[in-house]
């Protein structure tokens, strides 16, 4: 075999083994299907979150025990129309143990409070009859039961005022984007993930829609299903908008932008009666607070000058004239 062949052969197994060098490296840093998929789970748990966290590992186990004691506060009738669930989807609690987490609660709390007054009531030694004890133990016990609903309603509020501040910038989105050609259902999705560093209430809403529209379900019932969770009149007043413009074949874009500038006068319209409220609302501390000191400031000489005659002394004000 002659040099040249040699030479020949050396550069054949020196390009066969760069090109499977680079084969190799490009199948192991390329990113495979099963890899994609991996990367997309960890993306929506770090965006929506999922079970995998401590908080959520604890709240999975509170659940778990407390579920056993749900039967004693459980409403009576189907658990799917009940107000209870409509409240804790309200408040943003969709899943299936959030009722029976709450129900429990609610009984363990109830029991909770008149054990911890009789803790209390032996530690400290208080000094109470037999009836004035079991009246303690009511209120006690009311107080447990109680808490839970006032503690929903507080959250429940707290997130519709939430959805009340983000909505018109979210529907001024959603209209820009209808605008720009962009489809309904699209422009929800991409409205919500625009939204999502804003208002994650609101964000989940709208991708609760997209998701039901993605399992099979009509775009009126995705938006009515909406309108049942959040029970915001704004919303409502969307929905139905929608609702009719996909009905008649009216435009979108132009319903969306009636909506808004109803939206806009509305909010307007209540920051006037706000602000038209505020001098009855002030009345009342200014006549405890402010009217008193004045009072005060505008009688006391008086007083005191009535005080030195009744006394049959010369008044300080005298006194201060015939000094010089």
């Amino acid at each position: 075999m002659t040099s040249t062949s040699l030479f020949l052969l050396l550069v054949v197994g020196v390009l066969l083994v760069v090109g499977l060098l680079i084969t190799s490296l490009g199948s192991i840093f390329r990113p495979s299907a099963a890899r994609r998929l991996k990367k997309m789970v960890e993306e929506d748990r770090r965006n929506y979150g999922d079970g995998s966290s401590s908080l959520a590992q604890a709240g999975q186990f509170i659940t778990g025990k407390l579920t056993p004691l749900a039967r004693f506060s459980a409403p009576e009738g189907p658990w799917d129309a009940s107000p209870l669930r409509r409240e804790l989807m309200a408040a943003g609690y969709r899943s299936p143990s959030a009722g029976m987490a709450y129900l429990g609660l609610k009984t363990f709390l109830t029991f909770l409070f008149p054990l911890l007054f009789l803790i209390l009531s032996a530690v400290f030694s208080l000094s109470l009859d037999t009836k004035q004890m079991a009246l303690f133990i009511l209120v006690c016990a009311a107080l447990g039961y109680m808490l839970p609903n006032f503690a929903l309603s507080f959250l429940v509020s707290k997130r519709r005022q939430e959805l009340y501040e983000n909505f018109p910038d979210a529907l001024d989105l959603m209209r820009i984007c209808v605008e720009a050609g962009l489809a309904l259902d699209v422009a929800i999705a991409r409205v919500g993930e625009e939204m999502r560093m804003r208002s994650k209430a609101l964000s989940d809403e709208f991708r609760l829609v997209v998701l039901e529209q993605r399992a099979g379900s009509a775009r009126n019932m995705a938006l009515n299903n909406l309108a049942v969770r959040v029970g915001l009149k704004d919303i409502d007043a969307l929905v139905a908008t929608l609702i009719q413009a996909d009905k008649f074949g009216t435009s979108i874009a132009d319903s969306l932008r009636v909506h808004s500038e109803n939206l806009r006068l509305g909010r307007r319209l209540r920051a006037e009666e706000q602000a038209a409220k505020i001098p009855t609302k002030i009345l009342l501390p200014l006549i405890i607070c402010i009217f008193p000191l004045l009072f005060i400031l505008i009688l006391s000489p008086a007083v005191a000058n009535i005080q030195h005659a009744m006394k049959g002394e010369p008044s300080p004000s005298t006194e201060n004239e015939q000094s010089p």
